[in-house]
């Protein structure tokens, strides 16, 4: 299969024989897209996975003074209302990247692969889910120890999921370059 580099959207496939068989060209820029984003939740999920780590040991009364002004409670709404719509952005533009990348990339390639595994920590999370509300620490010690390495598990796979995706995605678009020089595939011999 040969991959026109012209602008166009749709080559032909030259073994047929002038037929209207058509093939899509790889979805590039998609993917690009898609590294980026899932490059930006992973690291956003590190950052959050680190603060709930370490911030939860920070005394209260760093948080209390913050609290006890205005200007500090609405700057802590506007930060959280900021930090979730972004985090929503992020989940949506994944969604709707994955999905492109998968429909238009040829199945089974590392493209599509990596499409695959980047939806996949998104419709985990929107089928299961851990939720423990209130204070853990009215909990008895080992359950609340429990609560919280079941989120920690939860947030290395996902994070690990979607570092997966990334390297297959690049990888794919390493095999999507390599056709276009017209050289052997990426991993070939």
């Amino acid at each position: 299969m040969t991959w026109n580099q012209g602008a166009g959207e749709m080559t032909t496939d030259p073994s047929t024989s002038g037929g209207g068989h058509w093939v899509s060209a790889p979805p590039v820029r998609t993917a690009y897209a898609l590294v980026a984003v899932m490059a930006v939740m992973v690291l956003s999920g590190l950052v959050g996975l680190l603060l709930e780590l370490f911030g939860a040991g920070l005394p209260g009364s760093a948080w209390s003074g913050l609290m006890n002004d205005r200007a500090g409670q609405s700057a802590f709404v506007a930060a959280v209302a900021f930090l979730l719509l972004g985090n929503l952005a992020l989940w949506v533009a994944a969604l709707v990247l994955s999905i492109v990348v998968i429909v238009r990339a040829r199945r089974g390639s590392r493209l599509w692969i990596g499409g695959v595994l980047a939806i996949a920590p998104v419709l985990l999370g929107l089928l299961f889910g851990i939720d423990v509300s209130g204070d853990l620490d009215t909990l008895p010690d080992g359950l609340a120890l429990v609560a919280r390495l079941l989120g920690i598990l939860g947030a290395l796979v996902v994070a690990g999921l979607r570092a997966a995706s990334i390297v297959l995605l690049v990888l794919g678009l390493r095999e999507v370059r390599a056709a276009r020089r017209g050289s052997d595939p990426v991993g070939g011999r």
